[in-house]
């Protein structure tokens, strides 16, 4: 008896192979469509072929096995051609051994691929569980005709009871764990389809708020003083100067949506060295209409250090940083910018008397889409810092403390001078007392 169910258990392993594998190889959309459409049938043939070569009964001229199995799979999830050709692979191979045994296969594999072929589309749109159930109905049904057409033949040659009796229990129910397998396997290739189309999407979504959040500084610095051309009296010279930044910032805006729009194939970067302090000041004047609109005073103790980066990457870091200052001082305050040498680095430091983080603010700070500004934020501001920060090999740590404001310090690398590799100690005594 053990014997019996060790042979079922080894015909149950060879149909379950292609249920794990067959997936993994036609999932990839690289292959080629008739490789994913021919390669189940091919398959299951070849278990069909091993499930007959070793049975469970062999003392007689009745083999009994889980043949069936894979013929009714075959045919209820590929259609007619498949079913067609598995019942043709299983009557060819019975043939081969002879016996009183074929007769009942070629009955019972023909029945099974006729009905399974007009049962396809309908078994298709029925429910997971509904489809398992109706297999191992289906399945039973077969086994049921089987042991009857044995039976029926019993006059020639008797097939042993005791197996066709086991046979006719085990092999619905080794279709109920097949198929529900099966269908387990379907459905998490389709969940992470649906995963990886979720995913898609919300790199779409992520990247438009990406763009409208990096846009909307330079435009927001444009309008600022074209409004300020428009509705102040001004000398020529301070129109002329208004009308020019607003121009570059306008240019910065079209950089910024050239960079996105080749984002798939992004240009080589190209650091230069730059001024922190001209950089610095450069920012100051974009953001100075905004911080005379809150109250906001800026005080700059600044010197002229240099650093290695993107110019554009550097002021939009240090944009985003002050014009979240600024935002934090609603009812006014004082910006201060501080620059200096610690530990042979530029200290950009940028401290706010405003509303102040707490502690739990602070640790998720520089997290994609996380913001303290509620609806006006977007959460993308303070990631862009970090990144651009962490590209110039520099560092970056925030203080702050509720109703008391926020102290960013930014560490990055001295650039090289080319007449001297250090910095004597009485310029850097010089540079921490400015």
């Amino acid at each position: 008896m053990l014997n019996i169910f060790k042979d079922f258990l080894l015909n149950l392993f060879f149909i379950l192979l292609p249920v794990f594998l067959v997936p993994l190889c036609t999932e990839q959309e690289k292959r080629p469509k008739r490789f994913r459409l021919y390669l189940p049938t091919i398959c299951y043939a070849v278990v069909i072929m091993l499930c007959i070569t070793l049975p469970v009964g062999t003392e007689s001229d009745f083999i009994f096995d889980l043949r069936q199995i894979p013929l009714w799979l075959g045919g209820l999830y590929g259609g007619a051609g498949a079913a067609t050709v598995l019942a043709f692979t299983a009557i060819a191979y019975r043939s081969l051994f002879g016996g009183a045994g074929v007769f009942v296969t070629v009955v019972v594999s023909i029945a099974i691929a006729a009905t399974s072929s007009l049962l396809t589309k309908r078994f298709v749109e029925l429910p997971t569980k509904q489809r398992t159930l109706f297999a191992a109905s289906l399945s039973f049904g077969s086994g049921l005709l089987t042991v009857a057409i044995a039976e029926w033949m019993a006059a020639a040659v008797s097939p042993p009871p005791s197996v066709a009796l086991i046979f006719l229990f085990v092999q619905p129910i080794s279709m109920l764990i097949v198929c529900s397998f099966q269908e387990m396997v379907h459905h998490n290739i389709a969940l992470r389809k649906r995963v990886i189309r979720a995913e898609k999407m919300e790199a779409v979504t992520h990247l438009a708020a990406s763009i409208s959040h990096e846009i909307r500084n330079p435009l927001t610095a444009a309008r600022g003083f074209i409004q300020l051309i428009e509705e102040q009296p001004l000398a020529a010279d301070k129109r002329r100067q208004y009308a020019r930044i607003a121009i570059e910032e306008l240019d910065r805006a079209e950089a910024i949506i050239t960079d996105y729009l080749t984002f798939a194939k992004p240009a080589p970067e190209t650091p230069e060295k730059l001024n922190v302090k001209l950089e610095i000041e450069r920012v100051i004047d974009i953001l100075r209409p905004l911080a005379n609109m809150s109250c906001v005073d800026i005080q700059a103790t600044l010197a002229p250090f240099s650093v290695i980066g993107e110019r554009e990457k550097f002021r939009q870091c240090l944009l985003n940083v002050m014009k979240n200052a600024i935002e934090a001082m609603p009812n006014g305050g004082t910006l201060q910018v501080y620059v200096s040498i610690d530990n042979g680095r530029v200290l950009i430091r940028i401290a706010d008397t405003g509303v102040g983080m707490t502690k739990e603010q602070l640790e998720r700070l520089g997290e994609p889409y996380f913001t303290t500004k509620g609806v006006k934020g977007t959460g993308l501001g303070m990631m862009v810092v970090y990144r651009i920060i962490e590209s110039m090999n520099g560092t970056i740590r925030i203080e702050s403390e509720i109703h008391k404001g926020t102290t960013v310090s930014i560490y990055l690398p001295l650039a090289p001078s080319p007449s001297s590799s250090t910095i004597s100690d009485k310029e850097k005594q010089l540079f921490a007392a400015l």
